[in-house]
């Protein structure tokens, strides 16, 4: 899907999407970020939080309240790009979303000392936007 968008459209998508230097990247949270990467006409949101895992048997119950979770701080996410996306250029931003996908990459095990794990949970969803 080509872009559709004026340059200043994409000047204020920018401001709207920018959460480095002086802007909050972890919305209230040491532990998780939202990240966003714009190519065309498709957005895709990345949302990576360290999380922990009590054992081998827990990580499936545990990794659906990560779902949840990712699942909802996207969706709120999206709702504000939206919103702030409209007051600065007058105009809404059409959002389908085409995509979602989680990840969990283990960052620290010791299965000798103890059944905790430390990993990244990463979900990605991916947006046409216009």
């Amino acid at each position: 899907m080509e872009s559709t968008f004026t340059s200043e459209e994409i000047m204020h998508l920018g401001q709207v999407l920018d959460s480095t230097f002086g802007r909050t990247s972890t919305a209230n949270n040491a532990t998780a970020s939202i990240k966003t990467t714009l190519r065309g006409s498709v957005l895709t949101v990345r949302y990576k939080s360290i999380v922990h895992f009590a054992s081998d048997a827990a990580m499936h119950e545990q990794k659906k309240m990560y779902d949840d979770e990712s699942v909802k701080l996207c969706n709120d996410f999206m709702k504000k790009v939206k919103k702030d996306f409209k007051e600065k250029a007058g105009r809404a931003l059409k959002v389908k979303q085409v995509s979602t996908d989680d990840d969990i990459e283990i960052i620290s095990a010791q299965p000798h000392i103890s059944p905790k794990k430390v990993a990244y949970y990463t979900r990605y969803c991916t947006f046409n936007i216009s």
